[in-house]
């Protein structure tokens, strides 16, 4: 399970997960999954992260997609 960091943030791709392309960011008690566009989205929330965790979670995807992207498709688009 490949994972970046940012700020303190872990951001993590499951090799064995569901499309579309996304990431897991981990925060303590939360996690949100964002989707690997561009610009990242949101796609859901687990629980109760502040606003300003929300935002660090979307620029550290933003600032890393072209290495999250390239470990989506190392693990889900091999022929």
């Amino acid at each position: 399970m490949p994972s970046i960091f940012y700020q303190k943030l872990r951001i993590t791709i499951y090799s064995n997960d569901h499309p579309p392309p996304h990431a897991h960011v981990f925060g303590q008690n939360w996690e949100i999954k964002i989707n690997l566009s561009n610009p990242p989205s949101l796609i859901s929330i687990l629980g109760k992260p502040k606003i300003d965790q929300v935002r660090k979670s979307l620029m550290g995807v933003y600032l890393n997609l072209d290495s999250l992207q390239k470990i989506w498709i190392t693990y889900h688009e091999q022929n």
